[in-house]
């Protein structure tokens, strides 16, 4: 069976990560691909206990004090010194009625609208909006792990 993502995070740095932090994994795309700023990477745990069942990204044109309503986040602008929108990650646990989420992924292209990836869901929020830079994209899944997404990513290397 898939694991769900458990808890999300992000590690903000000077200089090119993901360091290593356990228990946390990290995804491996800064989300300032391409811009400048500090050095952002979205973090998560997987466990099977009030399992992250929403994820969204959301951008304003000043920086936020507080979540969106009924969300969680870790109030961290994913565009920290690069100028453009302040982007935040905010989720849910536990929803009953929604499956949970297994997988998270960036996609880092030029194109301006999301493609299509199997088993993914797509989040309609570029997270370099107002940067410049390429698009980054992001997706969840409720079926692909982020073990089999390693290991699909290591197969083509």
């Amino acid at each position: 069976m898939t694991t769900p993502i458990q808890q999300l995070t992000n590690q903000v740095d000077d200089s090119a990560g993901p360091k290593y932090q356990p228990p946390w994994d990290f995804l491996t795309t800064d989300t300032n691909t391409g811009v400048g700023g500090k050095y952002i990477y979205i973090g998560y745990i997987l466990g099977d206990s009030n399992p992250v069942t929403s994820i969204n990204f959301v951008a304003y044109d000043g920086a936020q004090s507080n979540p969106p309503s009924g969300w969680q986040w870790t109030g961290q602008d994913l565009k920290q010194g690069a100028g453009g929108k302040y982007i935040y990650m905010i989720w849910k646990n536990g929803e009953s009625s929604k499956k949970p989420i297994t997988a998270l992924q960036l996609l880092v292209t030029n194109q301006s609208t999301q493609p299509a990836i199997a088993g993914y869901e797509a989040i309609n929020q570029d997270l370099n909006q107002g940067a410049g830079g390429p698009y980054i994209w992001p997706y969840y899944s409720t079926t692909i792990s982020m073990q089999q997404k390693e290991e699909a990513i290591l197969a083509k290397a």
